[in-house]
């Protein structure tokens, strides 16, 4: 069960700029659209992460555990980016008025958690991945339900939105490190 705990803490902290996105676009009068696109891009992420990794088994186990330098160079790459503009200011400059436009945006905010999760799947024994699908469902469970409760108190918040989204980088790092370790979780 800890391990599902983590990769849900992994998962809904590699969407902090989706869940943001979420609120500022819930909070323009946008929540029919936003709601069943972020649940569309979720089902997406996870599905697409499950064929993944677990298509990933034909690679060579002793290899599968380099697939964590894919999280930690799209960590690297986000902290760049970071820098040089928002992901807030990208999401809210793209159109949200429909189910498609809603989907395509959470969708291009999860590039990250797909490759994570996707990770973490193949990384895992196939006997833990029940366990990171349900860390999964749990995240986007939560990060829903804060959405819609956070989108009516403080969805203008700036600098929260900041902090979480220059915190979601370095956890795309920390996971990748994680996936580079042998541990308890991994293919034999």
């Amino acid at each position: 069960m800890f391990f599902a705990l983590s990769v849900a803490l992994a998962y809904v902290l590699t969407n902090i700029d989706g869940l943001f996105a979420f609120l500022a676009l819930s909070s323009a009068g946008r929540a029919r659209s936003v709601i069943p696109g972020f649940l569309v891009a979720h089902v997406l992420v996870i599905a697409g992460s499950l064929l993944l990794g677990v298509g990933a088994t034909f690679l060579s186990p002793d290899k599968l555990g380099y697939l964590g330098l894919i999280p930690i160079g799209l960590g690297l790459w986000e902290i760049w980016k970071n820098n040089r503009n928002s992901a807030l200011e990208r999401a809210n400059a793209r159109s949200a008025n429909s189910l498609v436009g809603s989907t395509a945006i959470f969708l291009a905010l999860s590039t990250d958690t797909f490759v994570l999760l996707s990770a973490i799947l193949a990384d895992s024994r196939r006997d833990m991945d029940h366990f990171a699908l349900l860390g999964a469902l749990l995240a986007v469970a939560g990060l829903l339900l804060l959405g819609m409760y956070l989108s009516n108190r403080i969805a203008r918040n700036k600098q929260i939105g900041q902090f979480f989204e220059r915190l979601s980088p370095f956890v795309m790092i920390a996971a990748g490190i994680y996936i580079l370790l042998d541990t308890a979780t991994d293919v034999l």
